[in-house]
């Protein structure tokens, strides 16, 4: 985003002091601080609760699972989630599993969301947190928040609920403080903002324990000088994605269908997996007979850019998707999905030309 750039390199220049300084140019720093996390917290409706800002979703969620459990060492070892997370949360719980915690990973049903019956059955013995993808990074799926809530209040009301909402805010309508859920991730560089910022969403009466130590700054949850020029970077880009929601869903959801029209008039052998309900950015497809990874490259030296899975686990070494199998593909059909990504500044010809694209690399690679 141009706006935010500018804000961003301006402040680089002009707000290069420590913001813990009682100096004057301290102060100043401190004052942008405050103005991007009221900022913030206003674009995602949290005016209420409190913000700590991170280096990004990742840091967030860490902040919020082992954050809470360490607060709260007396609460059940026994974790709930889905089996359709990112591989932070998946990475997290992973760690824990070997510290003696229990996780319970719930089934994902039809359209890619957590089961919600399936959930019930979870929700009927006691745990110490419940923790959930808000919109799936692989197949745009949403989990409701409210049905979710509604459950969680009737089986298990002191439950905690932690929300991963990098692929939410910004994208789809998120309100935190009427929600009924106690702790959401957020993550700046999904909305145009500059890498390495996030943060983290918590009701007032939320305890945590600090990851980082250091200083004791962001009332001790997160040691280490602050950075006002990025947080005042990702408010804006934040704002900005949110003012323009409304207009931004209804054309990337025309742009994604125009894709999906496009590929079917070329008649590709292209299987989409569409949730009924989901983040309208992404759309993930199944090419059967073609490894992603090769997709991915052929499609990149084409000048169009798609993505085999997260980004963010794409130089691991899984042998699967553990995301897109939940979600009911097989293991072969996972290593043949890619992920399509859709913008607001998209245009039609744009998406023209990645279905003409896609089906020059199928023509070369499959022989269509």
């Amino acid at each position: 985003m141009p706006a935010v750039l500018h804000r961003y390199t301006e402040l680089l220049e002009t707000c290069y002091a420590n913001p813990a300084s009682l100096h004057s140019l301290g102060l100043a720093s401190e004052k942008i601080l405050r103005e991007a996390s009221r900022q913030i917290r206003q674009s995602t409706g949290a005016d209420a609760s409190r913000l700590t800002m991170t280096s990004g979703g990742s840091e967030s969620i860490n902040l919020a699972i082992k954050g809470y459990l360490q607060a709260n060492r007396r609460l059940p070892s026994r974790i709930i989630t889905s089996a359709g997370e990112h591989a932070a949360t998946r990475e997290v719980l992973a760690f824990l599993e070997q510290q003696g915690y229990v996780i319970d990973r719930v089934a994902l049903s039809r359209d890619g969301g957590v089961d919600l019956d399936r959930l019930a059955e979870a929700l009927s013995q006691p745990a110490a947190l419940l923790t959930l993808i808000h919109g799936s990074n692989e197949t745009g799926a949403v989990n409701p928040i409210q049905p979710i809530v509604r459950l969680r209040n009737r089986l298990q009301p002191d439950l905690a609920i932690h929300l991963d909402s990098v692929q939410a805010f910004g994208k789809i309508p998120v309100r935190f403080d009427p929600s009924g859920i106690q702790m959401m991730s957020g993550s700046g560089h999904k909305l145009g903002a500059p890498k390495g910022s996030g943060w983290l969403l918590h009701r007032a009466k939320i305890r945590l324990t600090a990851q980082i130590h250091g200083g004791g700054q962001q009332n001790g949850l997160r040691g280490g000088t602050e950075n006002p020029p990025l947080a005042a970077a990702t408010a804006l880009a934040l704002q900005l994605s949110v003012e323009t929601l409304t207009a931004d869903e209804q054309k990337i959801r025309q742009l994604r269908q125009r894709f999906l029209d496009e590929i079917r008039r070329r008649s590709l052998p292209v299987q989409p997996l569409i949730p009924v309900e989901g983040v309208p950015q992404i759309l993930a497809v199944t090419v059967p007979g073609l490894r992603a990874e090769t997709l991915v490259q052929a499609m990149a030296a084409r000048q169009v850019f798609i993505s085999a899975g997260s980004a963010c686990s794409s130089k691991k070494k899984r042998l699967v998707n553990e995301a897109l199998q939940a979600a009911g593909l097989s293991a072969e059909q996972a290593m043949q999905t890619v992920r399509i990504s859709f913008a607001g500044n998209n245009t039609d010809e744009e998406i023209m030309t990645a279905a003409k694209q896609l089906q020059n690399c199928l023509e070369q690679l499959i022989r269509v």
